[in-house]
């Protein structure tokens, strides 16, 4: 289990209700610029808490969101969460296992994914899944942590992944362009983000310094509440050495 309650309870603190990474409701605006859901039927591949998943659809005008996560206890959080914002009947969630994703082929005019697929090793698998079950003309929009070349052998990323929580899969950002190709998208692009999020994580780190921290030990503890200190901090390095490559992945299928 990647993210018992203590830590889901501890990034929402930080983060915001139903979130597992930064940036938020600006966010996801800003990756889904120029998109117009309206209508549309959205698949989120790790939905975690399912606050993407609530404005996917309470925002952005989805029609129907189906967001799907491997942890049954972030399932029971995000069905909890719709239920609570009145949108269960067209935001819903699904558990399903590793590997091939559970929808019939062309099921889907969007496949979303914002921070989760750092914790999918076969990337290339993945996006001939995220191809197969989009319908001709639909897009995939995802944000993913990828990496330079070289940052498996650096110091800077083993210190921060020391401090992290485990089952990371990295890629660099030659591989994912070419294994978007390779997987059959029109219109695929790689868009560098890290010193946007240079930006974001700065902010965490300032907010960990300070009220924050001890807020957060008395509600998760102060064992945790330092972790998340500590990992900040080094994520923030992995990010300044320019290791830690957060980007933006687009792609479109077009028959």
């Amino acid at each position: 289990m990647k993210y018992p309650k203590d830590v889901t309870d501890a990034v929402e603190l930080i983060w915001g209700e139903g979130m597992l990474s930064p940036g938020g409701p600006e966010k996801v605006a800003q990756m889904l610029e120029g998109i117009d859901l309206s209508g549309h039927r959205v698949l989120d591949i790790g939905s975690g808490l399912g606050g993407i998943d609530v404005l996917l659809a309470a925002t952005h005008g989805a029609a129907a969101v189906i967001g799907i996560d491997v942890e049954p206890q972030l399932i029971r959080s995000a069905r909890d969460l719709a239920a609570r914002k009145g949108l269960a009947g067209r935001v819903t969630f699904q558990l399903v296992m590793p590997g091939k994703l559970p929808f019939e082929d062309a099921s889907f005019d969007l496949v979303f994914s914002k921070d989760a697929m750092v914790h999918i090793a076969d990337k290339p698998a993945l996006y001939v899944e995220v191809l197969r079950v989009l319908k001709p003309g639909g897009w995939f929009i995802a944000a993913d942590w990828l990496w330079s070349e070289g940052a498996a052998e650096s110091g800077v990323v083993h210190a921060w992944l020391s401090k992290s929580q485990p089952g990371f899969a990295f890629t660099t950002l030659a591989a994912a362009r070419q294994a978007l190709i390779d997987a059959g998208f029109a219109e695929s692009k790689v868009t560098d983000l890290r010193h946007e999020l240079q930006q974001a994580n700065r902010k965490e780190v300032a907010l960990l310094k300070g009220p924050l921290r001890q807020k957060l030990a008395t509600i998760v503890g102060t064992e945790i509440a330092e972790g998340r200190f500590a990992s900040a901090k080094g994520r923030q390095a992995a990010l300044d050495s320019g290791d830690l490559i957060p980007c933006h992945l687009t792609g479109r299928r077009l028959s």
